[in-house]
This record gives C-alpha cells, sequence and structure tokens, in this order.
C-alpha cells in the first residue's frame, strides 16, 4: 500500500518542484483578489503569469491568490497590475472599467473594492495582511491619458540615441528606465482603444526592455531592441500626437529592420557612425 500511495504522489511532488524550480530568490504573497468562477481563476493566473519571473494559484472560494514571485527580477506591485489589467480588482489596484466591462458576463463579479483607492504605480505598501489594503486612506485614482505614456516614449527615444552612439553601457541604462516605465503606466482612466493595444503590447515591451538592460553586447542589444520597433508602432498609431513620429527602415540589418524616430533626419540605431545614414522614412505618424 505504501508503495501505491508512493506512487500515486510521486507525479504531483515531480510537477511541483518543476514549477518550483522555474523561479529562483523567491518571495510568497497571499493577497485578495475578487473574482466569481473557475474561468475568473483560468484569467488572473494567466495575468500574472511570466515565465521566470512570477505565477499566482488563485481560490475561488477565498477569493485570495498565493502569488510567487523572483524578488530580482519583478515586484507584486507589476504582477497586481497585470491582475488589474485583466479585468480583476484586488488589494492596490482596481481594474480599469473597460476591462472589468470586457469580461463575460459569468466573470462580472460583484467589485467590493469598487470604493477603495488605488495605490499609485511605485507608492510603497505594506501588504503583509491581505485585508490591510481596506483601511488605506482615501486618494483618487490616477486618470491616464494619452500622455501618461509620454515617459514610455521618452525611454525609447532614449535608448534608441543610445544605441545611434553605439553606447553599450548607456543603453543598458536607458533600457532599465523604459522597463520601469512601462510598468509604471496606471491603467484607470485609459480609453477602450488604447487599452486594448496596450494590454497586448505592455508585457512585451516591459520583458524586452528588461533583456536589453542586462546585456553588455552592443549587438544583442541592437538585436533585440529591433522587437520593440512593432509593439511601439501600434502604441503610437493608438495614441494621439501633435507632432510627428517617423516610422524609419533599415533594409541592411538583419534583413530589414525598422525604428521609430522623433527626427526626420535618418540616424541608424543599429550601424550608429558604422552607416548613420542607411535607411529610409517608411511612414509618418502624426494625428
Amino acid at each position: 500500500m505504501k508503495g501505491l500511495l508512493s506512487l500515486i504522489a510521486l507525479p504531483a511532488l515531480l510537477l511541483f518542484s518543476s514549477c518550483s524550480a522555474q523561479l529562483k530568490n523567491v518571495q510568497t504573497t497571499t493577497v485578495r483578489i475578487d473574482g466569481d468562477c473557475p474561468m475568473c481563476e483560468k484569467t488572473i493566473e494567466k495575468g500574472a503569469y511570466v515565465k521566470g519571473e512570477a505565477e499566482a494559484d488563485w481560490d475561488v472560494d477565498a477569493k485570495t491568490a498565493r502569488i510567487t514571485i523572483d524578488s530580482t527580477r519583478t515586484d507584486m506591485d507589476a504582477v497586481l497590475q497585470r491582475i488589474a489589467h485583466a479585468g480583476y480588482d484586488n488589494e492596490r489596484y482596481l481594474a480599469p472599467d473597460v476591462a472589468y466591462a470586457a469580461l463575460p458576463g459569468c466573470c462580472q463579479y460583484e467589485r467590493t473594492f469598487q470604493q477603495k483607492p488605488m495605490t499609485i504605480p511605485g507608492a510603497a505598501a505594506d501588504h503583509s495582511g491581505h485585508d490591510h489594503g481596506h483601511d488605506a486612506p482615501a486618494t483618487n485614482a490616477p486618470q491616464v491619458t494619452s500622455e501618461s505614456l509620454g515617459p514610455v516614449f521618452d525611454a525609447y527615444f532614449a535608448l534608441k540615441d543610445a544605441l545611434v552612439a553605439s553606447d553599450a553601457r548607456k543603453a543598458a541604462a536607458q533600457a532599465a528606465e523604459f522597463s520601469a516605465a512601462v510598468k509604471a503606466v496606471p491603467m484607470e482612466g485609459m480609453d477602450a482603444d488604447l487599452h486594448t493595444v496596450w494590454m497586448r503590447e505592455m508585457e512585451l515591451l516591459a520583458n524586452t526592455s528588461a533583456g536589453i538592460a542586462t546585456k553588455t553586447n552592443l549587438e544583442e542589444q541592437r538585436k533585440a531592441f529591433a522587437e520593440l520597433t512593432e509593439p511601439m508602432f501600434a502604441l503610437m498609431k493608438a495614441r494621439p500626437t501633435a507632432t510627428p513620429i517617423y516610422l524609419d527602415h533599415c533594409p541592411m540589418y538583419e534583413g530589414g529592420a525598422d525604428w521609430l524616430s522623433r527626427d526626420k533626419a535618418i540616424r541608424n540605431p543599429f550601424y550608429g557612425a558604422q552607416m548613420m545614414s542607411c535607411g529610409s522614412v517608411k511612414e509618418t505618424i502624426v494625428k
């Protein structure tokens, strides 16, 4: 009998060990997250999950999630923002109304946090107890306009300029600022079109820029930078701008690569001084 029980328990043990092995420098916290059904569970856990960074196990009855992170790669705020972006109110962040409204009818839970404050991203908070957030003093949730994405675009262009200058150290520093800017964007008040694009692109932007920040090789940084163009272009198209932004194209790099620029003159981030003017304006974005 003992042998049989061991055989039954072994697969579960191996599965747990496999999942846990993906995360290092583990930090685990239990937080309250509203939701109603098993479909909510799947969406919440998917929203939290980033390979090698974070995972969650949400209990549909207790309305709490056990969130585990690699504390050197992310933080609890970033995870809870993603969950809010997916449509689920939690202790620190309220879901944008458009995200909540987009949930299937069976997932539109009673919003018990509706009258509670939304912590401004980046602000310190003590959440050692999962009901602690209910006692926080009232404050207005941040209202998001397209200009709230200004720091994201500023950081992108600063990263691009560092690559133009072929400065790997500065590029790494600017990439770190870029990733931080992406994670700091609040969602409350974002219009539906921009919200849809942001939800689709934010994770790729944050992860790719964070990866660039860890690289010291200029060519590796440039190759990763090329991956930022498509999501940044989609955001720029969804975000009104009074001044033109140029989508530039280099036919030589990796069989053809694009980047965004505030300047009409070509300054190639993939080759720098080696082929500074290689490329052409592919499209001008202005609204």
